[in-house]
């Protein structure tokens, strides 16, 4: 990880244009893990470097980046979900519990906590460009996600396991590597002088990469869509050009704030943390769409020259 940081660092001193932004909102998960039929959020703050858009050469070509550190609270999903699942899983859970003949598996709560870095460009074209803080341009995303999710279980939540049922709970985490690539349209619009803009970005990409968990022995190669929306203000307080010479230096300071909305989607999956032996055939008809989503309000304080 102090590679990738280092990286990120790197690539922004490379460039001539870039913000720093701070949110903060919900994260949610839904689907996937064996018993997670419903959705279950928390709060998440986020860490970015980025930079929506930057001509190149005074071009109507140009670049965006987005490095976004994610960091979640505890998401605990209620064990009401596992029980209830439970209570159909007579047939296929040979545990007997306390030496009894009863299968019944009392499950606790389970947390889960997300981080990770989502990785974006963007280079594109605009087809309108007026100036500063007023284009509309088209753009193709290569990106890459590397979250991964700890997982552990709550026994003091009021779950009741007994015999060697106590062994199958045990803290694993769930490392997820995805590529994506995609169409983005974004724009910006002054609505007070070349001070003051609003701007928006839309995305849909075909995301695909690999999901494994070493507890639930589970390592295989995941597809979906990611899909991000964007929008915000951008004042610029200081637009003054500045000509030395043969150059002419526009040096800029910039607050934004915004809301980012972004979700990614996987078609039928199933990741075994419950502790029950699922016989395969059950576990194909219980494989289920996986999703995460966050939404996040946040402000930034950026540069160009």
């Amino acid at each position: 990880m102090k590679k990738i940081a280092l990286s990120i660092v790197v690539i922004s001193t490379l460039v001539t244009a870039g913000e720093f932004r701070y949110g903060h909102g919900t994260f949610s998960m839904e689907g996937g893990f064996i018993g997670l039929n419903g959705s279950i959020n928390t709060d998440i703050d986020t860490y970015s470097l980025s930079e929506r858009h930057s001509s190149i050469g005074g071009s109507d070509f140009f670049y965006g980046y987005d490095f976004t550190w994610m960091d979640s609270k505890t998401l605990k999903q209620a064990q009401s979900s596992y029980n209830n699942l439970a209570g159909e899983g007579d047939r296929y859970i040979p545990v007997p519990l306390n030496g009894g003949n009863n299968n019944r598996l009392n499950i606790p709560s389970i947390d889960y906590r997300l981080q990770g870095l989502d990785a974006n460009i963007n280079l594109g074209y605009d087809f309108l460009h007026k100036g500063e803080g007023d284009f509309l341009g088209l753009s193709l995303l290569i990106g890459a996600s590397i979250p991964w999710i700890d997982n552990s279980s709550n026994s003091s939540d009021g779950g009741s396991i007994g015999g060697d049922v106590e062994d199958y709970y045990e803290d694993s985490k769930t490392e997820i590597l995805t590529y994506k690539i995609g169409p983005s349209i974004s724009f910006e619009k002054n609505i007070i002088s070349d001070k003051l803009s609003l701007y928006g970005l839309a995305t849909y990409a075909y995301q695909t990469g690999n999901m494994k968990n070493d507890y639930a022995k589970f390592d295989g190669t995941v597809n979906g869509t990611y899909q991000e929306y964007n929008i915000g203000l951008n004042y610029r307080p200081f637009t003054k050009n500045y000509k030395l010479g043969w150059f002419t230096l526009s040096p800029r300071i910039y607050a934004s704030l915004g809301y980012k909305y972004s979700k990614w989607d996987v078609d039928d999956i199933l990741i075994n943390l419950s502790g029950a032996k699922v016989d395969s055939t059950i576990a194909e008809e219980m494989k289920t769409n996986f999703s995460m989503d966050s939404s996040v309000g946040y402000f930034g304080l950026g540069y160009s020259f």
